[in-house]
């Protein structure tokens, strides 16, 4: 079928149904009005009362069953009722807990109700009206239990959704009106239809349900959607009112299409404003939002687990045989069935990046940064490594995805895997360069020669403090600011200053007349003072010494030394060159000058 002739058909159908409603609106009162008549004057006779008494008796012994089961659970559910809540994720528990003994009350009912219909004789469609009747209330009392338990209108620390107290009870009510609307459009109809053989009449019934549900989802996404505390980054009511024009478009062209397309709308509404409602539900009761990893790995699963939901509800509404529709032999139906199939792979790889890039942000984020420590500690190298990981990981996970949807669309992916052999090659042979920048990448970072924020010399002019590393090059910031990319195969032999220790030694030059030992014993009594201050101490690993170097012409050179942390020995250096001047000024000993004095002979 060509996509011509398929619109031509899709605007004929539409074209039929809107004749069928014109129909409807204009013969529906009319049959109405004779229905509701034909069954005021039913009711008056014998039959009609004693239908109506047996209807009675069935109401009576679904609510004697469920009073007795309530005469054992009302404990259980008055605890879980009252039971300490603080916060959303404390309120979940007793909330399941009450959901689910109330749905057992009300399994109960329905199961003692439909079952006793069975004793007694009805007259013709009688039954049937009775069943309908129940599984209407059924479906009203199960509403509202979903809605207790969500929303919890009258009772805020119950309530598992951010919705304000003054909206909670209107929003409660509003949704129980489009409940009973949408269940009145689909139960009462096909009776009047089946039993009364008012097709018009059931046409009118089920446009009044279905526009009326449709006016008041419209209305509840402006009134509770449109008003924010701030701007969002799109107009979330129009977008929630125009998912419902549309769904209620739909309908009207096909029941079909809009079943359809209210199950789409209904999914994308859901993805909407899931993330608000998974990190409230995680919320602290300070309004805190301490724990992210969880969080985001339940959203993109519960963001999964809606889209599967939502096409197996279609499924079952186009009543579809999927054994049959998967041997079709149909393009469009099988293609369509391994769009599914992409879409599937997509969300899980959706999934398992949310909880990897997390997990890997999360444990970033505990890291301390470099500069607020004078030597790396072994958390250091996490600075280094999960970045490299994150970004591999997607590369990973989206070159799995782009071949398993190849797969799943039936495209043979060996020619594929082979071109892409080729071509590797032949970028292998095209980009040595960059080929042995990644390979020598991976061996610096295997070997764990440098991580971020160590300071790293390589040749003459590369140097500089380790800010980002790639797959092919690695960032240094230079003392007076620039930044260097550096590609691994230019770097060569890295000295690395920002490792264990590092010994400092500098000369200090004095005149060739002072006495060494007592210069000797002046440096290392300063070192002794630098390592008992507070201060300056804890960076030291071993004391200031001292000693004669060498003696130049009208100066000795005394060489200093010391140990301390990476990055330390500054600070230490220059406190150590303010110690010794005040010492030698203090001993009445200066620097040398550097000028001989030469002495000459007087001729005999």
């Amino acid at each position: 079928m060509t996509m011509a002739s398929w619109s031509m058909q899709a605007l004929e159908a539409t074209r039929e149904r809107i004749e069928v409603l014109g129909g409807d609106l204009v013969q529906g009162p009319a049959e109405l009005a004779s229905v509701i008549s034909g069954t005021k004057a039913a009711m008056m006779t014998g039959m009609g009362v004693r239908a109506f008494t047996y209807v009675v008796i069935l109401l009576l012994v679904g609510i004697g069953i469920e009073w007795l089961y309530w005469s054992y659970a009302y404990a259980a559910s008055r605890a879980a009722q009252s039971a300490p809540t603080a916060s959303p994720r404390q309120a979940l528990r007793p909330g399941l807990r009450r959901f689910f003994l109330r749905l057992c009350g009300l399994f109960l009912f329905a199961v003692a109700a439909i079952g006793a219909s069975a004793a007694f004789s009805w007259p013709r469609g009688v039954q049937e009206l009775v069943i309908a009747a129940t599984l209407f209330l059924v479906v009203l009392r199960f509403a509202w239990i979903v809605v207790a338990l969500v929303l919890a209108p009258g009772q805020p620390r119950l309530r598992l959704v951010p919705v304000a107290s003054g909206r909670a009870g209107w929003l409660a009510a509003l949704t129980m009106a489009v409940v009973f609307l949408f269940s009145l459009g689909r139960f009462v109809p096909e009776l009047v239809e089946r039993l009364a053989g008012a097709s018009h009449a059931a046409g009118v019934l089920r446009f009044a349900a279905v526009t009326l549900a449709a006016l008041l989802l419209v209305a509840a996404a402006f009134i509770f959607f449109g008003r924010r505390t701030r701007a969002p980054r799109f107009p979330r009511a129009f977008v929630l009112a125009l998912l419902v024009m549309l769904a209620y478009t739909s309908w009207l062209m096909s029941p079909m299409w809009g079943a359809i397309a209210a199950i789409g709308a209904a999914v994308i509404a859901l993805q909407i404003g899931l993330r608000e409602l998974v990190f409230h539900f995680w919320r602290e009761p300070d309004g805190e939002l301490r724990d992210r990893v969880l969080p985001s790995i339940v959203l993109s699963g519960a963001r999964f687990v809606v889209v599967l939901v939502g096409l197996g509800i279609g499924a079952l509404v186009l009543e579809a045989p999927l054994a049959s529709l998967a041997a079709a032999e149909s393009p469009l139906i099988r293609f369509g069935l391994r769009l599914i199939g992409v879409a599937t792979l997509a969300l899980l790889t959706h999934v398992i990046w949310i909880t990897v890039r997390t997990a890997i942000d999360q444990r970033l984020a505990s890291v301390p940064p470099p500069s607020s420590r004078h030597g790396p500690d072994p958390s250091s190298r996490l600075l280094t490594l999960l970045p490299l990981l994150r970004v591999t990981s997607a590369v990973l996970l989206l070159v799995m995805l782009v071949f398993t949807s190849l797969w799943a669309l039936g495209l043979e992916i060996t020619p594929v895997l082979a071109g892409a052999g080729v071509v590797g090659i032949a970028l292998g042979f095209g980009a040595q360069a960059l080929v042995r920048d990644v390979i020598a990448g991976i061996f610096y970072l295997a070997e764990d020669a440098f991580r971020i924020g160590e300071y790293i010399e390589s040749g003459q002019n590369t140097k500089g403090v380790v800010e980002r590393i790639t797959l092919r090059t690695v960032a240094l910031r230079h003392h007076n600011g620039p930044l260097h990319f550096v590609p691994y195969g230019a770097l060569g032999t890295v000295r690395n200053t920002s490792r264990d220790w590092v010994i400092e030694k500098f000369n200090l030059p004095l005149p060739v007349d002072v006495d060494s030992e007592k210069i000797r014993k002046l440096i290392k009594k300063v070192g002794e003072e630098m390592a008992a201050d507070p201060e300056v101490g804890p960076a030291m690993l071993e004391p200031l010494k001292g000693k004669l170097y060498r003696i130049d012409p009208g100066v000795k050179i005394f060489r200093c030394k010391f140990r301390t942390a990476p990055g330390a020995q500054f600070d230490v250096r220059a406190q150590a060159y303010k110690r010794i001047e005040a010492a030698l000024a203090k001993m009445g000993v200066g620097f040398a000058d550097g000028k001989q004095t030469v002495l000459l002979s007087a001729p005999a």
